[in-house]
């Protein structure tokens, strides 16, 4: 999969009013979208890691799903699904805005 670009990415709030965490979304084709339900501690761990500039890697609730952090690039390996990518800079502004808008997520 090409690098994805801001466009083809959203951070959304839950669909449940009040649940805390977010929504990644992202946009692969005009028919077809994928999204990750992100918890509050994940996303606060993904935050952490972005704002400091380090690398790492967060295991989902699911056990088998995952978040790989690098310099250039981060991954998300979803259990039973084929890989999603977005450039690390891309994420960190996205991420930045929505809980700048959203600091209750």
């Amino acid at each position: 999969m090409s690098e994805l670009l801001a466009d083809e990415f959203r951070i959304d709030t839950p669909y449940l009013p009040g649940e805390k965490g977010c929504r990644f979304t992202w946009i692969l084709t005009e028919d077809e979208e994928k999204t990750l339900y992100v918890r509050h501690e994940d996303l606060m761990e993904l935050d952490e890691l972005l704002s400091h500039g380090s690398t790492g890697k967060i295991e989902m609730e699911d056990g088998a799903s995952s978040i790989l952090v690098n310099s250039d690039s981060t991954d998300f390996f979803l259990a039973g699904q084929k890989a999603l990518k977005i450039e690390t800079l891309v994420l960190k502004i996205a991420l930045n805005d929505f809980l700048k808008n959203n600091p209750d997520a």
